[in-house]
């Protein structure tokens, strides 16, 4: 398991060639909140956006990103999935969470994925820095269903009785 923002910044490796294609700027998770669909990588400052699909991921280490193939970094254009999402500009970090019955559970600072299967386990909440503080933020397993828009993420009212502390 590993967090989101843990992975940014991070080399992007080919693995055919040995060499360093860029950096991990962003993850892409699809609109279910539930699967990372890929990576967006850093170019050059004139370049188009550059994506590593998921399928191209041949392990995801501790200090870099290893793809199999240079083929494995597209442009966006070319990787449908990820060009709808960052198109609509859906982003789970940053959002805040509240239940479909109007309850707020914390702004969504985090989330955490499997590094072997791009599966997001589940999200790190913050009620603020005061909160944060002094309980520590809050961990919510990936719920059953989440609608992700462009400032609130909606779960339905159980997922709150899911909420662990960290």
């Amino acid at each position: 398991m590993v967090q989101a923002s843990e992975v940014i910044g991070r080399a992007v490796v080919v693995r055919e060639g040995g060499k360093e294609a860029g950096k991990i700027k962003d993850l892409v998770v699809d609109p279910s909140g539930r699967q990372v669909l890929g990576f967006v990588v850093s170019g050059g400052l004139l370049k188009s956006t550059r994506v590593a699909p998921w399928a191209g991921v041949q392990a995801i280490g501790p200090d870099s990103l290893i793809l199999s193939t240079g083929a494995s970094i597209v442009k966006v254009a070319e990787a449908p999935d990820i060009k709808s999402v960052l198109d609509k500009n859906l982003s789970i970090r940053g959002l805040h969470l509240q239940t479909t019955a109007g309850k707020d559970l914390g702004k969504v600072e985090d989330f955490r994925f499997d590094e072997r299967t791009g599966a997001v386990l589940g999200y790190e909440l913050s009620g603020g820095m005061l909160a944060d503080a002094f309980g520590g933020r809050s961990f919510l397993p990936t719920p059953m269903t989440i609608e992700l828009g462009s400032e609130l993420a909606f779960v339905g009212p159980e997922a709150e009785a899911t909420i662990q502390k960290s």
